[in-house]
Order: structure tokens, then sequence, then C-alpha cells
């Protein structure tokens, strides 16, 4: 199987890279080799015969226009988007990470009901470098974002989102 992915030098990313590339041919994208989500152009080339598309790298605004770029260029494979518990709590705080993991479940939850094979993973905190400085807080470890993309990957049906918590 064909495996892109966003964002798969670190955290969520690099987890699911390492654990996906055991059984699969997968490709990653990230700034730190060059391939960044803010240009889909590059990556649209390079996925276009994948079979799966993970959408996990953050940067504001360029995973939901990545997620519709590979909608608007046909991509016929599954996509899974990596969003968060976070856009939960838009109307409590105000910040755009926040609004914009909220933006991608809205656009993940319009496109699984136009029929597209969508699903939103939303995790709450992930014991990743990104939040290792907060000791207030409860993390989940990262395998079970792996095991819940895992089972994704495995349906034959469409899996519309995901929520992990603890």
């Amino acid at each position: 199987m064909q495996i892109a992915i966003t964002g798969h030098t670190s955290g969520i990313g690099k987890a699911l890279y390492d654990n996906l590339k055991v059984d699969n041919e997968v490709i990653g994208f990230a700034r730190t080799t060059d391939r960044d989500i803010n240009y889909p152009s590059r990556i649209l080339k390079e996925c276009k015969d994948c079979d799966i598309f993970i959408n996990n790298a953050y940067d504001g605004w360029a995973q939901i226009d990545l997620l519709y770029a590979l909608v608007y260029h046909k991509f016929k494979g599954k996509i899974i988007s990596i969003g968060s518990i976070s856009a939960d709590n838009i109307k409590h705080n105000i910040f755009p990470y926040a609004i914009h993991k909220g933006t991608l479940d809205d656009a993940n939850a319009q496109l699984y009901h136009m029929g597209m094979k969508v699903t939103c993973i939303r995790p709450g905190y992930i014991d990743t470098p990104r939040v290792n400085h907060r000791t207030d807080i409860r993390k989940l470890d990262v395998k079970y974002v792996v095991e819940a993309v895992n089972w994704v990957i495995s349906r034959p049906h469409r899996v519309k989102d995901i929520t992990l918590s603890v």
C-alpha cells in the first residue's frame, strides 16, 4: 500500500511514519525536508497514486487548504486528517490552533457528507515534544493515535471521525 503523510519528522507524524513504513511504501512531507504543506502542488504530484493520505502537519490554514486541494484534484484514496479536541473549546478560548482545528473538523464533516473517503481523528493532548513542557495535563501516548489510524486504514468502509481522550 502507498501512503503519504505530512509532518512525518516529529511528534504524531513521526510515530505514524515509523509504524506504517514497516509494511507499506510511505512518502513523507515536512518543512525539514523541503516538502512543505504550504506548497501543495508538489505534494499533489507526488501522492497522486497513493492509497492513503494522512493530513497530519499543522501550519495554520495550510492543513485545511491541503485537504481541499486533495479533493479538488480528485485524490482517489482515503484521507485521514489529524484534528484535535481543542476544537471543542472554541467557545471558551480564542486561540488560532483551536479555530484551525475546528475548521478542519467542519471541512472533514462536509466532505464526508458529500460521500468522500475522509476521516478526522481528534486526539486530546498527546505526549509529544509539542506539549512535553506541560505538566498540568494528562496526555495520551501517541500509540493510541497510531492504533486509530491503522484501524481506519483497515476498514473497507468510511469512518467519519474518532475522538481520543484521557
